[in-house]
């Protein structure tokens, strides 16, 4: 169980060297106190995503190469699936049975996203047909920039997967905060990461509470993307937090009907 965040390629102590309980669903007990980022460490990481795509490999790597890292990520998962299930069992309260089945998919689902890099090398741009031949136009496929990820409690791994991987896969860096009742998996998912020799800033995890780390990561002007799960108020809020600086927003909400915002950047 990690007591550290995930910063710039390396574990970091928060700054404020806060805390949170980790209760076991099944028993009521403590197992474990998570690192509480607040945001003074959002801003560290931050910071790191903004360099890694405004002056790293990451954005100019070609689709094929950034492929292979995600790979490496989903063959890191898979060569620790019974463990990292046991951790979202003790850490989320779901059978052991479905969380391995959650884990595997989550280590296909980056498979999956390392074949759409993959495509992107053989189609970068699309062009699209006009009615007046003086003019042409077509759609160029490219990442971005930073993009801040925040997800829910009921698919811990799994829904950090479905937002890492494409962002990942189009060239993105990223910050992510999973729910501060599940963050456990998504550590470990930090510790695969460096296994599989991600560069520094690509990827960043800060837990912590969602009104201090996750409205950080919400109010940052270097944060270019945001994607969240969950429920509808915070969503208007993060709609409403967003339009100050024309972000571009993904909001998949509870509810009977829920707001469904994709675009070409979710993937590109």
């Amino acid at each position: 169980m990690r007591n550290a965040l995930y910063i710039d390629g390396q574990w970091a102590k928060p700054i404020k060297g806060g805390t949170f309980p980790i209760i076991n669903p099944a028993t009521e007990e403590v197992i474990h106190h998570g690192p509480a980022g607040t945001a003074e460490d959002v801003e560290l990481a931050v910071k790191a995503a903004r360099r890694a795509f405004d002056h790293g490999p990451w954005p100019k790597m070609s689709g094929a190469e950034r492929a292979k890292y995600l790979r490496a990520i989903a063959t890191g998962i898979r060569d620790r699936l019974h463990e990292i299930a046991r951790l979202e069992t003790i850490d989320n309260g779901k059978p052991i049975p479905e969380a391995e089945w959650d884990i595997s998919d989550a280590a296909a689902c980056f498979d999956f996203y390392a074949d759409l890099a993959e495509e992107l090398d053989r189609n970068p741009e699309e062009s699209i047909a006009l009615a007046d031949g003086r003019f042409t136009s077509k759609a160029v496929r490219e990442p971005v920039g930073v993009a801040a990820a925040i997800v829910p409690w009921n698919f811990p791994l799994l829904m950090a997967s479905w937002k890492v991987a494409p962002a990942l896969a189009a060239g993105c860096t990223m910050i992510l905060k999973p729910a501060e009742v599940t963050s456990m998996t998504a550590m470990e998912l930090a510790s695969i990461a460096i296994e599989a020799d991600l560069p520094p800033g690509v990827l960043n995890i800060i837990t912590g509470s969602g009104s201090v780390a996750g409205q950080a990561m919400i109010d940052h002007p270097d944060v270019d993307k945001l994607a969240f799960t969950g429920s509808g108020p915070v969503g208007s809020k993060i709609m409403a937090a967003a339009a100050r600086d024309i972000k571009r927003v993904s909001l998949e909400l509870g509810g009977k009907s829920p707001f469904i915002a994709f675009e070409d950047s979710d993937i590109d």
